[in-house]
């Protein structure tokens, strides 16, 4: 059986930016970052305790820099979108409020198109 998802590629033009964004300004923990021989370098990054990673990849390996949508849940959407714009993450002021979820929506550096969620509870 599935259980869950483990890794997510994210295709970049340049792995040490990269690293810089997804750990010094969005708060995620190194898991690997290690040369891979003729592979090249494996990195990757995650949520502290997350079940998921993302696998920073080089773009030309998999899908262009800027192809990859990332969400990530939060508990406190106001207090983290906060906290990432204290530490330079570029987000829009106001928070969406849709349906399903309270969103801020932003990009990492090569574009890939990454938001914070908070899911709306269901009717119930």
């Amino acid at each position: 059986m599935l259980t869950h998802v483990q890794i997510i590629q994210v295709p970049v033009s340049d792995q040490d930016r990269a690293k810089d964004f997804y750990v010094d300004m969005l708060g995620l923990s190194v898991v690997a970052d290690m040369q891979m021989g003729p592979h090249g370098r494996w990195l990757q990054v995650a949520p502290a305790g997350a079940a998921t990673s993302l696998a920073i990849v080089p773009g030309h390996t998999v899908a262009p820099p800027g192809s990859a949508t990332v969400v990530f849940e939060s508990d406190d959407i106001e207090a983290d979108a906060q906290a990432l714009r204290a530490r330079g993450v570029d987000l829009p002021e106001q928070v969406e409020q849709m349906p399903w979820a309270t969103t801020v929506r932003f990009t990492d550096p090569d574009g890939n198109d990454l938001a914070l969620q908070t899911p709306t509870a269901a009717p119930g």
